[in-house]
């Protein structure tokens, strides 16, 4: 095997992982509210913990100085990590979680949609049928179909306007992470938007006041198994594995998170999936297998690195 299928390989395997490790952070930050801690908090200590971590493995690191990138990129990207999880949850809070997540994975329509008029790339046939797939079975595993079906669906217009800002900041998120990972590698990257996303997170709380979930001890290692286990771990996979695959492919490896999060419903809540779940989750596995079965799209890579001057 060639070392660039070796390295699609394995940059869709940390995509996949992310996804999985997300997917099981959601899980334990639902259990953890549930006993009482705020969702702004944690996740603004998630933010620092992370950015904390990460400052100090790059600082302990010895390699050659970096090339520095372009401020304006590293704040988009710090900026949006913040946004994504903040508009996602606050998009949950007003919103049926069909409606919410599946507006939140058009993301990857979105980062195909930028390649096409930004980037000038045309996406193949089988990219587009599996973010056909992974899309609509998202969709069929939230039972988006039931909630619209229900007679009772009732749209609040501020969660429409956060999930949609969700998955613009999702997709802004995975564009501007590969350009930096490019520019200064997935570790440095991943650090400088942590830190502006924890000094973001630094102003809201002074506007908030006291944080009291992060002054209750039964809280703290919740916290800190948040911020390494599913925010620290996953980040990096996740940039990393932009690093070597099209950042269209990683967005659709990505609605692996969902079909996760499904499958931790099932298995640890005991939650029943329907036929229709069954059958989303199919789709989304037919999404991701025909994208990782393609050959590297290379122009699309060249396109990528040629943006950022290399």
């Amino acid at each position: 095997m060639s070392g660039e299928g070796r390295g699609s390989r394995a940059g869709y395997a940390a995509v996949a992982t992310a996804a999985v490790l997300w997917a099981a952070g959601g899980a334990v930050a639902r259990h953890v509210i549930h006993q009482g801690a705020s969702l702004v908090e944690l996740t603004e200590a998630r933010a620092w913990v992370s950015a904390v971590v990460l400052a100090a493995m790059v600082r302990l690191r010895k390699r050659e100085p970096t090339e520095r990138p372009p401020l304006p990129l590293v704040v988009v990207f710090g900026l949006s990590i913040a946004a994504a999880n903040f508009c996602y949850y606050a998009s949950l809070a007003r919103l049926p979680v069909a409606v919410a997540i599946t507006v939140q994975y058009t993301a990857p329509a979105l980062v195909v949609l930028w390649t096409v008029v930004v980037d000038r790339y045309r996406p193949s046939t089988g990219l587009v049928l599996a973010l056909v797939c992974a899309v609509a079975g998202v969709a069929l595993l939230a039972e988006l179909p039931s909630v619209l079906t229900s007679g009772r669906l009732r749209l609040s217009g501020s969660g429409i306007a956060f999930s949609i800002a969700a998955a613009f900041a999702f997709a802004t998120y995975m564009v501007s992470g590969r350009r930096l990972a490019l520019t200064v590698g997935a570790r440095e990257g991943v650090a400088r938007g942590f830190v502006v996303a924890g000094v973001l997170w630094i102003v809201v709380q002074l506007t908030r006041g006291r944080p009291d979930t992060l002054l209750q001890a039964r809280f703290l290692p919740w916290v800190a198994f948040l911020a390494i286990a599913t925010t620290v771990l996953p980040f990096l996979f996740f940039v990393w594995g932009l690093e070597r695959v099209p950042v269209s492919n990683a967005g659709i490896v990505s609605t692996l998170e969902p079909l996760t999060a499904a499958f931790i419903a099932f298995v640890w809540l005991g939650e029943h999936l329907s036929g229709v779940q069954i059958a989303g989750a199919l789709m989304v596995v037919a999404g991701i297998a025909v994208v990782q079965l393609e050959r590297p799209a290379t122009s699309e890579v060249l396109v990528e690195r040629a943006a950022i001057g290399e």
